[in-house]
């Protein structure tokens, strides 16, 4: 039964059932609303659930996410989480800014990168926590030196849908410079 239902809806796409084999919209665009309708039937009628599914759920799965910390500096007690609250992007909705975490709204591979600048004669001990667990660390110090020091990391990481990942200072008191310090990733 599905199947049939299945041909049906191809075949009318395609063109093979209609007698009139000129498209009243013969684009790219009007092409691909045709086969997204055709997908969204195949879902409803239940045919290849699964792999129709997974198929409309691809173009909705852009996951990105970009966030800068403001203020001036930004001091964190060790096990604290680094705020990066002024956000430029943030595609998907997985990053809260309020929180300073991010929240996989889907399971697959994540690219997170964070920057952090020290402020003169201090010290960053930062980590990407992953459900709790610090996983890759960053430790950015110029003490011997009046200037400001910058320092990034960049992580590739499997997660879950509704797994957290956070920046959080994993030694001392890290001092964020905030203007040039931030927090982004994405899905590959």
């Amino acid at each position: 039964m599905h199947f049939l239902v299945l041909i049906l809806v191809f075949g009318s796409l395609f063109g093979i059932i209609n007698t009139d084999k000129v498209s009243p919209r013969p684009s790219l665009k009007s092409f691909r609303d045709d086969y997204d309708s055709v997908a969204k039937t195949c879902v409803a009628v239940g045919y290849v659930k699964d792999h129709c599914k997974k198929n409309l759920d691809r173009k909705n799965m852009v996951i990105a996410f970009n966030a800068k910390a403001k203020g001036s500096v930004q001091s964190v007690n060790q096990g604290n989480i680094v705020m990066f609250g002024e956000v430029d992007l943030n595609v998907g909705g997985g990053y809260n800014a309020v929180k300073g975490t991010f929240t996989a709204p889907k399971s697959g591979v994540y690219v997170f990168d964070w920057t952090t600048m020290t402020y003169t004669n201090k010290g960053a001990y930062t980590s990407l926590v992953l459900n709790g667990k610090r996983s890759v660390f960053n430790h950015c110090s110029n003490n011997s030196h009046s200037i400001n020091m910058s320092c990034s990391k960049m992580a590739v990481i499997r997660m879950e849908a509704g797994d957290k990942a956070w920046i959080d200072s994993f030694s001392g008191t890290s001092s964020v410079y905030n203007t040039y310090s931030s927090f982004s990733g994405y899905m590959l």
